[in-house]
């Protein structure tokens, strides 16, 4: 079964740099994290991209770093030698675009605001939380949420 996703999150693992007859691929660990109900919820994927975008995966990517990413994913049920049914999901990206400025902080505090080059971002508040519309000091007066 294979199916089209977008994720956010970040990076698990650094790249992993192969190469062969159809050229580069690079493999990672991507997590992606949501909240329900108050609680923290990660999933785990394993990710593959090939060509020129494995290759700036390969420069550019790193543990714990944010993006964005769209690919096919892949399912697959498997039993361990325990005997245990397992899940293992696998992506294989087709674009990924980084999720974050550049030069952005990533560890402010709870209630405390980090400067970016493109304004300031409040974390710990309501509005971080409300899908990124208020994340940015912006004009009151504009109720474009982007």
């Amino acid at each position: 079964m294979a199916s089209m996703v977008v994720l956010t999150g970040r990076f698990g693992t650094d790249p992993e740099a192969f190469s062969g007859d159809k050229g580069a691929r690079a493999s990672f660990r991507f997590a992606s994290t949501e909240w329900e109900q108050g609680e923290e919820h990660t999933d785990w994927y394993s990710v593959s991209c090939f060509g020129r975008l494995a290759e700036r995966m390969i420069n550019q990517g790193a543990k714990g770093k944010k993006a964005t990413l769209w690919g096919r994913l892949r399912l697959r049920k498997y039993t361990t030698r325990k005997g245990e049914e397992r899940m293992d999901a696998r992506i294989t990206a087709n674009h990924i675009e980084w999720a974050e400025a550049k030069g952005a902080s990533v560890s402010a505090p709870a209630g405390q605001t980090a400067k970016t080059e493109v304004g300031e971002v409040k974390y710990g508040t309501d509005n971080y939380y409300k899908g990124g519309a208020n994340l940015l000091d912006t004009d009151p007066d504009d109720t474009c949420p982007f």
